[in-house]
């Protein structure tokens, strides 16, 4: 609710700087007021905008609702005592009930009657007594009164009702955007229908070496604080390295580097292999963490590594559509994964040719569903460093 009255209070902002200014040329025009009158009204017209506006960014809603308050009361004094046209006058009291009714709704705008009346009487006091105007008149401007509160009380409603919607709909969107690969849920932002397509890909697939062996010795609140930090780890170290965690398969994840298609082959290679090392320094890291806390195991990661064209995009109809990545070079990395032990990286022969890292021989095992395939062992990852890190120094060594 205080949220919505401060984007109320920021909408009062452009009516300010237009309601005075007009006030104060339409009383120089129309009428003949005096200097000291002709000065006050407009000094007041000019400066209270800038004033408010100053005030109100550094205040929360219920110092708004209070300004807008002391905004009615210094109004209708000044403009009272300088002597203002009754049509004018009960014209601008209006508006300031109608202003303080869509900040606050009935209350706000009872609270306004309340100051309103006593600071008219008292300007009249110091100023010259106006002529009574006519029943008819005074009738007119408390009807077009009642309504105008009516209406901005209503339009209160509505606004803090859709602020609201709003507020609640854009939570639902960023909880909802955590369950999607980031790359995914920029496309969304920009309503972009991610389509099918066919794209050369490097896959990683990564598993938590003996966690569902540790599993059946923990409780569940340690099961979540384990994956929940091993997952964040994982997210974190592919996105720095410009890869997208497409899939949480357990404790294992399914990785993709190259849907945004902007670097070479050999890059992709580089980025994914670097993920991998890295991964391997953050998950010492993490068993630290868990030693800490008092929780057994360690958390070693083995990965499978392989490249070439997969189809990229939606799938399934109807109610539920699947974002996610189909082709050979996922089979074969789910497979080199489950060859891996525990701390080793294995990449099929045609991720090798593009890998500038130390590799084993060529070693081949028959697999379920892919008959004989051929792999090599990463034997020492050196000399990688992330992208992101490479963006972020090059511009300062641009600058220096």
């Amino acid at each position: 609710m205080s949220a919505g009255r401060k984007g109320l209070a920021a909408n009062a902002r452009p009516f300010r700087y237009g309601f005075f200014p007009v006030i104060a040329i339409g009383f120089l025009l129309f009428e003949e007021p005096g200097v000291a009158q002709a000065v006050a009204v407009t000094c007041w017209c000019a400066l209270w905008p800038p004033a408010a506006d100053f005030i109100s960014r550094r205040g929360d809603a219920t110092l708004n609702l209070r300004l807008h308050l002391a905004e009615v009361v210094l109004t209708c004094f000044l403009f009272a005592a300088s002597g203002l046209p009754q049509p004018l006058l009960q014209a601008i009291c209006i508006i300031l009930v109608m202003s303080n009714a869509l900040q606050g709704g009935l209350n706000q705008a009872a609270w306004t009657i309340a100051w309103c009346a006593p600071a008219l009487a008292a300007g009249m006091l110091v100023g010259a007594p106006p002529a009574m105007p006519e029943p008819s008149s005074v009738f007119a401007a408390l009807l077009l009164l009642v309504y105008c509160m009516l209406v901005a009380h209503v339009a209160f409603g509505r606004v803090l009702a859709t602020h609201g919607e709003r507020t609640r709909a854009a939570a639902r969107n960023t909880r909802l955007q955590k369950y999607l690969p980031h790359t995914l849920a920029r496309r969304v932002d920009a309503d972009e229908r991610p389509r099918l397509e066919r794209r050369w890909l490097v896959i990683v697939f990564a598993d938590l070496a003996g966690f569902t062996t540790l599993v059946e010795r923990l409780q569940m609140e340690e099961v979540a604080t384990m994956l929940d930090g091993y997952l964040q780890c994982i997210a974190g170290v592919t996105r720095k390295w410009g890869g997208a965690l497409s899939k949480v398969l357990g404790d294992g994840a399914l990785l993709v580097f190259g849907e945004e298609g902007n670097d070479s082959r050999r890059q992709l290679v580089a980025h994914a292999l670097g993920c991998c090392k890295e991964l391997d320094v953050e998950l010492e890291r993490l068993t630290g963490d868990w030693q800490s806390l008092g929780l057994p195991g360690s958390a070693t990661v083995k990965t499978g590594v392989a490249s070439g064209y997969c189809s990229l995009g939606d799938w399934g109809g109807g109610e539920r559509l699947e974002y996610t990545v189909i082709g050979h070079p996922v089979n074969l990395a789910s497979r080199l994964q489950d060859l891996a032990d525990a701390g080793e990286t294995l990449l099929c022969e045609r991720t090798a040719l593009l890998a500038e890292v130390p590799l084993s021989r060529v070693m081949r095992r028959a697999v379920k569903g892919l008959g004989e395939v051929g792999f090599r062992k990463i034997e020492r990852l050196t000399g990688l460093e992330p992208r992101m890190r490479e963006e972020q120094v090059r511009p300062e060594e641009e600058a220096r």
